[in-house]
């Protein structure tokens, strides 16, 4: 399980990438009932190097486990599309 420290708290942090080749990372509380809490998106590219992720799961996963923890924001939900809410 990959964990963070955001905070002083630590969180289990959950990675995705999309079929851009973006990614989204959520925080989450650690326990049974768990808490989405912060969120972070990031494009294809490590933002600090500019070498594409090329959707590399453990270097996406390096990057969001050392990057400054004030580029998190609140966790928010993505729009569901018309199609999706029938």
């Amino acid at each position: 399980m990959l964990r963070r420290t955001i905070n002083d708290v630590e969180y289990e942090i959950v990675c995705e990438f999309y079929d851009s080749g973006e990614s989204s990372s959520i925080a989450k509380t650690i326990g049974e009932n768990s808490v989405n809490t912060y969120r972070l998106t990031v494009g294809a590219k490590n933002p600090l190097t500019q070498i594409s992720f090329n959707k590399d799961m453990d270097a996406l996963q390096a990057y969001v486990t050392s990057n400054d923890e004030f580029l998190w924001n609140d966790y928010w939900e993505d729009p569901v599309e018309e199609s999706e809410k029938r």
